[in-house]
Order: structure tokens, then C-alpha cells, then sequence
């Protein structure tokens, strides 16, 4: 993990500021304000398209995040995928991120409507 990038990221919230009134206290209120934020950002029609998310185990992720990849109820034939992205929620302000997979460190802040 890029500790420095990761540093320049955490530093970058304190012009971020907190993006909801409720902050995260466990993976399912961090995988449904996911749900909510890519719904609104993305203007999906409803929550109905997001079905779940799939969690990193807290030992492979930074301690001031929730991060987990969201899927759609998608059907269809033969080889598909369901997956929507990866996301990171912070603890301390609830603020959602898109997480890079590649790089394994934060992206930017999801807003509410891009």
C-alpha cells in the first residue's frame, strides 16, 4: 500500500468534511450508504438495481475505513458480472470514496450527483 498517497487522501478530508448526518457504526450502514450515495450520484432509478456488497476483511483495509464492492440484482445470460464498483466508507465522517483496486488506496469523494 502507498502510505504517502494514503496520507494525502486522509489529509484531503479535512476539506471534504462530513458528507452525511449519521455516521457508520458497522459494514451494514456502510454498505447501505453506499447503496444510497451511487444511487443518487449515478441517478439510478432506485435502490432495487443495488442488490449487496461484499466486504474486504478488516484486516486487509486501513482501520478508518469500511471498504466493500457493490453489486446489481443484474440477470442474464451465460458470463455476466454484478458488480458496480469498489467503495470506501470513512468511520469517523461517513464520507464515501470510490477505492482504487489496483493501487489499493483511496479515490475521490463520490458525490451526490456526478
Amino acid at each position: 500500500m502507498k502510505t504517502a498517497a494514503l496520507q494525502f487522501a486522509l489529509g484531503a478530508l479535512l476539506l471534504v468534511g462530513c458528507s452525511s448526518g449519521d455516521l457508520v457504526s458497522n459494514e451494514a450502514a456502510a454498505c447501505d450508504l453506499v447503496k444510497t450515495r451511487v444511487t443518487e450520484s449515478h441517478r439510478l432509478p432506485g435502490s432495487s438495481r443495488i442488490a449487496f456488497c461484499d466486504r474486504i476483511p478488516a484486516a486487509d483495509v486501513p482501520s478508518e475505513f469500511y471498504v466493500l464492492a457493490l453489486h446489481s440484482d443484474r440477470k442474464c445470460e451465460g458470463i455476466c458480472s454484478t458488480h458496480l464498483g469498489w467503495f470506501a466508507v470513512q468511520k469517523s465522517t461517513s464520507t464515501v470514496f470510490d477505492w482504487n483496486v489496483a493501487e489499493w488506496q483511496l479515490g475521490q469523494p463520490v458525490s451526490q450527483s456526478q
